[in-house]
């Protein structure tokens, strides 16, 4: 006896919209982030400071990689694996900003 399964057409299909709706959502959020005032605010400080064009993209990298790099130096006693752990997360951030166009 041959046994097969299945699936309705709508469950199928519901699957696909499910999957397909995540990167949609992440990119609503991340132009939602590029669009706030503190951000822009912020983007036009590194400008200054840095003095070449800081988009708010790249101001959330900055912010990410520094965020990374004071957990790292957190004077707190933490298990080794831990510092490991905010060590690969600092190198990771730092790789997101070279790739964003910050050198």
């Amino acid at each position: 006896m041959k046994k097969e399964m299945t699936f309705p057409v709508p469950a199928a299909a519901h699957v696909r919209h499910a999957v397909s709706i995540r990167p949609a959502l992440f990119a609503a959020f991340k132009s939602y982030c590029q669009r706030c005032r503190w951000v822009v605010s912020l983007s036009s400080r590194y400008s200054r400071l840095l003095e070449t064009r800081v988009t708010p993209l790249q101001a959330l990298h900055l912010l990410h990689v520094q965020l990374a790099f004071f957990l790292l130096l957190l004077p707190c006693p933490l298990l080794l694996w831990i510092r490991l752990l905010l060590l690969g997360w600092f190198a990771l951030a730092v790789a997101q900003c070279r790739r964003a166009g910050l050198r």
